[in-house]
């Protein structure tokens, strides 16, 4: 479908860090790091069968969701762009986000207890 488009620098950046943002935004950093390091040797062969399944799907969601995940697959069938979303992942686990960024965590422990986004909302001692 898109695959004849090369990906811009640009958009490959954007698209980790977009990544990187939504994983930090549930809390899911740490196991996102886990999962990519074991799925980087295989990161050719799980985008080949992602093409295969979820592609003909994601019509269904909009022409946005078709054109976005044609081009997170192709940026991610490379073991490079893996690493870059792994240590993207590492930055911000360590540091946070940038202060002036919307990055959906606040400081206040009183809010983010009755803020919780994701899955954590099902989990009440978390």
């Amino acid at each position: 479908m898109f695959w004849d488009e090369e990906l811009t620098p640009e958009e490959e950046d954007e698209i980790i860090e977009w990544t990187a943002r939504e994983f930090y935004k549930y809390g899911m950093e740490t196991a996102a790091i886990f999962f990519l390091e074991s799925y980087k040797p295989m990161s050719r062969i799980g985008t080949s069968m992602g093409t295969v399944f979820f592609s003909p799907l994601m019509p269904l969601f909009g022409d946005n969701a078709a054109i976005r995940s044609q081009k997170v697959l192709k940026l991610f069938q490379e073991d490079k762009n893996v690493e870059k979303l792994i240590v993207r992942l590492e930055e911000i686990a360590s540091k946070g986000l940038n202060p002036g960024s919307n990055d959906g965590k606040n400081k206040d422990p009183d809010i983010d207890a009755k803020k919780k986004k994701g899955w954590r909302k099902y989990i009440p001692f978390l």
